[in-house]
């Protein structure tokens, strides 16, 4: 028997296809926060399987099985598992686990809220469902714009598949956006391209992504040091990261001393970059770090790297890495155009370079070498002062909760009313 608290202050189901055991920041945290102020939590989530791939020791996948997760009833759902990049395989997986989620219609059908962790965005469509059948409005907080997260990730492959699959996912997108109560974008790039495409100015919201703060310790004003200067990449070593263009501009420093670039982490570039980066002698890849020992790296490092490739959907994206640079109280060198490069400009968090452009680039690896230690301290201090401000975890917690409390007060009102014309209807009758 779940130990929440009781309905006193709704009823609110947190869909995600990701959920604990799985090592996933945010679902978890908004669902624990939700019961802890006074609201009773349901999950809706998938068997656990990230990221391996295999489903975790102890459970089997099987229909209306269910668990109790710090107090909360999680509702498992069935899915296909895969993490492939092919089209087909990847599809199954993000409409599987819409199909098993509706499977647990029964078991919320009293919710007066849905809130939709929508990556992907199909996770949204149970709460479709659950609107049109029960009458249950639903936030979704939109982490990857559709159709180009798919469209232009290299997924469809490209040409007529690509644009055939933007065509037939575009009528539902409008009609998964325009259902929602509000739209939770994670940056105001985002916001304003969901505005441009029909949306309501006051249905849209922004809420930045908040890092993992139990792995983060902020670096020290004083640790920044005077004599070296370390870059720090930790992060995907994948195509749409730009790293060739990052090891092509560390080569035009790799004479200047105190000049240090370190790169933590793995993907399919990975043995691409080692073989780029073999002649560099001031370059590094020191592969797959555990959170403990990437948060050390995060102390060590003077400045870190933010790039990605210059495609438009990465103008309205906020990487990961870039809310644990911040939170460290580290510096960013970022290539990120858009959101990202106005924040750092704006808060002089850092230093923006132009993206695939080794040379400028290079230029702003300069520019870091040239600084002082407190030059760059100073601009730390800036970083963890934007983060603290607009970005961690209990701003973010505090923004979805009251937004989902709105939603929550709007669908009890909404019945109120309706009681109130029933019983006039019935009155005069």
């Amino acid at each position: 028997m779940s130990r929440q608290p009781s309905k006193k202050r709704g009823h609110v189901v947190v869909l995600s296809q990701f959920y604990r055991p799985e090592p996933f920041l945010f679902a978890p945290a908004i669902a624990e926060d939700l019961a802890a102020q006074g609201f009773q939590v349901s999950v809706v989530t998938g068997y656990p399987n990230r990221p391996g791939g295999t489903i975790y020791s102890g459970y089997r996948q099987r229909l209306g099985f269910n668990e109790e997760i710090e107090g909360i009833e999680v509702h498992r759902a069935p899915l296909v598992i895969n993490h492939s990049q092919k089209a087909v395989e990847r599809i199954a997986n993000f409409l599987t686990f819409s199909i098993g989620a509706l499977t647990v219609s029964h078991k919320i059908r009293d919710a007066d809220a849905v809130y939709v962790y929508a990556t992907p965005a199909t996770a949204g469509i149970p709460a479709q469902v659950w609107k049109l059948l029960f009458g249950i409005p639903y936030v979704l907080h939109v982490q990857d714009l559709w159709p180009e997260s798919v469209t232009d990730s290299g997924m469809m492959g490209g040409g007529r598949i690509s644009r055939a699959a933007s065509a037939v996912m575009k009528p539902w997108l409008e009609r998964l956006y325009g259902g929602a109560a509000t739209l939770i974008a994670i940056s105001p790039g985002m916001r304003q391209l969901l505005i441009d495409r029909g949306n309501s100015p006051d249905a849209c919201d922004v809420v930045f992504n908040w890092a993992d703060e139990s792995t983060i310790a902020p670096k020290k004003s004083s640790s920044f040091s005077e004599d070296d200067v370390h870059l720090i990449y930790a992060g995907n070593l994948g195509p749409m990261q730009d790293l060739e263009t990052v090891i092509q501009a560390a080569g035009y420093l790799d004479d200047e001393e105190g000049f240090n670039l370190i790169m933590a982490g793995g993907g399919i570039l990975e043995d691409r970059l080692r073989d780029q980066a073999a002649s560099l002698t001031k370059t590094s890849l020191v592969g797959r770090l555990p959170r403990s020992k990437v948060g050390e790296l995060y102390l060590k490092s003077d400045f870190q790297l933010v790039t990605l490739k210059d495609l438009p959907i990465f103008r309205t994206t906020v990487p990961s890495k870039l809310q644990a640079s911040l939170a460290s109280g580290v510096p960013v060198i970022t290539t990120v155009k858009g959101d990202v490069a106005q924040l750092i400009r704006e808060h002089d968090a850092g230093l923006v370079a132009e993206p695939g452009d080794a040379r400028s680039l290079a230029e702003a690896f300069r520019r870091a070498l040239s600084m002082t230690a407190e030059e760059r301290a100073r601009m730390g201090r800036n970083a963890r002062m934007l983060y603290e401000e607009h970005m961690s975890k209990r701003t973010g917690l505090d923004a979805i909760v009251s937004i989902l409390d709105t939603a929550v007060r709007s669908r009890s009102e909404g019945s109120l009313r309706d009681r109130s014309v029933a019983h006039t209807e019935m009155k005069n009758y």
